[in-house]
């Protein structure tokens, strides 16, 4: 099986058909919330979905949604500074390479009313490698749990939430077709509300790993490389780090 993401509290991400590479949403465990899809935070419309994106410079990697205004998606509401629950489907198998996945996980926001396009995203969380497991490892190790804070500092508004796990198994693979990272990516709509003020540069999508296909090139199997990898892309912007 490949990659899968529910989420539970008032977040869910995920698109894909079962036991493809991509992810959909199969419900919420918030018993106060409807989990049909007549309430689905996710947005629906993509394109491959039984297959990564192996192209970092593809516009799939936005949030392979094609429809990215469907009015039928209802946001779901976090407070600022509050986790979001996420149960996920599976991390196990790659569709292609028919590996174990290994890599990092990155969570970025961007205001719905950008309809995701242009210098409009910003990174809240990025999980790489720790005490010797990736965060696709450590989310399979808790049970295909994880919990992404929304800074405090997050100004109220209705965000894409992103999510994005990156298969570096295939880095360095032999075939052209499967060389180089796969990236498992979803966006789903969520409210957030509070008090935060805020402004944090933010980044185009695809854009954020423009040139660096070479820092890409690691050996997820090996500790040694997994302690020394740095996850390409932007950092968090200082107006939001450790203000949770």
């Amino acid at each position: 099986m490949a990659v899968k993401i529910i989420s539970i509290i008032g977040a869910v991400l995920l698109l894909a058909r079962s036991g493809s590479g991509q992810t959909y949403v199969k419900g919420n465990t918030d018993s106060t919330v409807n989990s049909g899809y007549d309430h689905r935070p996710m947005y629906p419309s993509f394109r491959f979905a039984d297959i990564p994106i192996m192209d970092m410079y593809s516009p799939d990697l936005t949030c392979r949604s094609v429809d990215m205004y469907d009015k039928t998606v209802k946001p779901f509401s976090v407070v600022a500074g509050s986790m979001v629950p996420l149960t996920f489907d599976s991390v196990d198998i790659s569709p292609i390479t028919k590996a174990a996945i290994k890599g990092p996980c990155t969570f970025y926001l961007s205001d719905t009313k950008t309809k995701g396009k242009g210098a409009v995203w910003f990174p809240i969380e990025k999980e790489s490698f720790g005490g010797g497991l990736w965060c696709s490892e450590n989310i399979k190790k808790n049970g295909y749990k994880h919990g992404v804070v929304i800074p405090k500092e997050v100004p109220p508004g209705t965000y894409y939430l992103r999510t994005e796990i990156i298969d570096l198994d295939s880095s360095i693979g032999d075939e052209d077709f499967t060389k180089g990272p796969h990236f498992y990516v979803n966006c789903m709509a969520i409210t957030v509300t509070g008090s935060g003020k805020a402004s944090p540069k933010g980044y185009k999508i695809p854009g954020i790993y423009n040139n660096a296909e070479s820092k890409f090139k690691v050996d997820a199997s090996s500790a040694t490389e997994g302690a020394k990898f740095v996850i390409p892309g932007p950092v968090m912007d200082a107006s939001l780090a450790f203000k949770l």
